[in-house]
């Protein structure tokens, strides 16, 4: 028995215990996770540790030697597992789920499985231990065995493994970010305890040559893997999609773990959000992203199409999702020049028809009666003033048809540039050139500033004033108002005339409409002004029972 009173002895014991101890905690606690990629192998190592540490302990402070050879042979495949379950970490936590499959793990288990039945049965062919006897090694008192050929083979084969997890940590290492270099060189760091303690349980250094280093060291290198996963944060989704979100990629790149929190952004991606997003919510940081909306979305001045792919592993178990952003822009800023145009053409078309009807129709009525007012002139022997009369007042409708139609091909096309234009300025600018009689303007207007094209917003109310005044008689009244809604304004022009049916709202603005014998091409070319310029119009109920007319949609510009 190992003497208890002696300070190396009370040292290691305690050692052993309070890796044990910490061993069997944390491996509980990561075992409540394990769903997450190398979490598994990582309760499993602390646990394992943990127990070797504790029947380590066991064997020191036995003063049974039969108690001895059971906690070294209980404690036989634990260590043969060690090895095995640090390689299938290092392939799960850099992603290699190909290495993973049923076949290899057997194979990598074997060798290790041969041993322990070899160190089981060593009694009868000394294989792998060569004794179970008690030796003292100043205060301490421990079993001995030996070390057979199997167990030289498997000390290599335990070692292999190690450093091919250390080359696969390594290539990990090599192939991912400065943001996740830090996770990977602690697991690295923490596979050298393990390595450097067999090392000195094995090579002779002179001071307590039979004790084993190793349980300990296999407890600190478990709360090293224990850091890396859960509080530095494993790379799980960031590892698997990293060579297919390659760093010099133009296109934003998320990457987001099956937690759904942002694992990795490529550089574009931080140029459009923030690196600190990385850790974050998706839902909380681009809620549009998860819940899938219509695409393409709009970031800031930029649009983009959304491709959004599983990260799976071969076992089909969600690791997260991979989102790629193609910038659109200019591919929706053509699609919308393109679809403008194509509605500017219909637009246009339309106006020919029309155009083509007014002339056939509408002009060629007034022409007639011009022309048979001049014949009559021409064959009357009496008063031909009558007929000139006719023929003056054809002429003077065929010339208000004439400026209707020259208004009306201008009136609906795109407005490409748009000014600065003072409402009010341009209100009392209007109504002073036009032959008002003794109608009256009372104009109630904030001080504003609008975005438009100056002069087809003077030939907007310059039509609503003119179909007052037509329809509304020579004293009408015109109220002129505005209401600001945040940066958009409506400007609302009515008047005390005799209004609109309610029936006939929204007809008004149809091309040869007229209510009152007029061409019935005023308000139809309102309506294409406020239509070119991205504006509603439409007839509502004013302040008196006249007509009354909104215009809304208008950019204000804050001075």
């Amino acid at each position: 028995m190992s003497d208890p009173g002696a300070l190396p002895v009370q040292a290691y014991l305690i050692a052993c215990l309070l890796a044990g101890v910490i061993g069997l905690w944390l491996g509980r606690v990561t075992w409540t996770e394990r769903d997450e990629p190398g979490r598994l192998e990582v309760s499993l190592y602390l646990v394992s540790g943990g127990l070797l540490s504790l029947l380590y302990a066991i064997r020191i402070a036995s003063d049974d030697p039969t108690t001895m050879v059971v906690a070294l042979q209980t404690s036989t495949p634990i260590l043969a597992a060690m090895p095995v379950l640090w390689l299938l970490f290092a392939f799960a936590y850099a992603g290699w789920d190909e290495w993973r499959t049923e076949y290899r793990i057997v194979a990598v288990v074997t060798p290790a499985f041969m041993w322990v039945l070899l160190a089981w049965s060593s009694r009868t062919h000394e294989l792998a231990r060569r004794s179970f006897e008690a030796v003292s090694d100043g205060p301490f008192t421990l079993i001995e065995p030996g070390i057979g050929p199997a167990t030289v083979a498997f000390v290599l084969y335990a070692y292999a493994l190690y450093l091919a997890g250390l080359l696969v940590v390594f290539d990990l290492y090599q192939r991912t970010g400065n943001r996740y270099r830090l996770q990977t060189f602690v697991a690295l760091l923490g596979t050298l305890f393990p390595l450097l303690a067999g090392l000195a349980t094995i090579v002779d250094f002179g001071s307590y040559a039979t004790l084993e280093w190793a349980p300990a060291a296999f407890v600190i290198h478990g709360v090293f893997l224990y850091g890396v996963v859960f509080w530095l944060g494993t790379l799980d989704a960031a590892v698997v999609a990293r060579d297919t979100a390659v760093e010099v990629i133009q296109d934003p790149v998320i990457v987001v773990g099956s937690d759904g929190r942002i694992r990795d952004l490529n550089p574009a991606a931080e140029r459009l959000f923030s690196p600190d997003a990385v850790g974050e919510s998706l839902s909380t940081t681009f809620p549009r992203l998860e819940s899938g909306g219509d695409h393409p979305i709009t970031i800031g001045s930029r649009q983009f199409d959304v491709q959004v792919d599983p990260i799976t592993d071969p076992r089909g178990t969600d690791r997260g999702h991979v989102y790629l952003l193609r910038d659109v822009t200019v591919r929706e800023q053509r699609q919308t020049a393109l679809e403008r145009r194509e509605a500017q053409l219909e637009r246009q078309n339309d106006r020919l028809e029309e155009f083509a009807g007014v002339v056939s129709h509408d002009l060629r009525n007034p022409l007639a009666a011009a022309t048979a007012a001049v014949e009559l002139a021409r064959v009357s022997d009496g008063d031909r003033d009558d007929a000139l009369e006719r023929a003056a007042d054809a002429h003077e409708r065929m010339d208000e048809l004439i400026e209707g139609l020259l208004s009306l091909a201008t009136a609906g096309k795109a407005v490409d540039a748009l000014e600065r234009v003072s409402l009010d300025g341009a209100i009392r600018t209007v109504w002073s050139r036009l032959e008002t009689g003794s109608a009256t303007l009372t104009v109630d207007l904030p001080n504003e500033t609008v975005l438009a094209d100056e002069e087809r917003l003077h030939q907007l109310v310059t039509n609503l004033f003119r179909n007052a005044i037509e329809h509304g008689g020579d004293d009408v009244t015109v109220i002129v108002t505005a209401e600001r809604s945040a940066d958009r304004l409506s400007l609302r022009i009515c008047d005390d005339g005799p209004g609109i049916p309610d029936d006939e709202r929204s007809r008004v603005f149809e091309r040869g409409i007229s209510l009152g014998g007029g061409t019935g091409l005023g308000l139809a070319i309102v309506g294409d002004i406020a239509e070119a310029h991205g504006w509603s119009v439409e007839s509502i109920d004013g302040p008196t029972e006249g007509a009354c007319f909104e215009i809304g949609g208008i950019d204000v510009v804050d001075e």
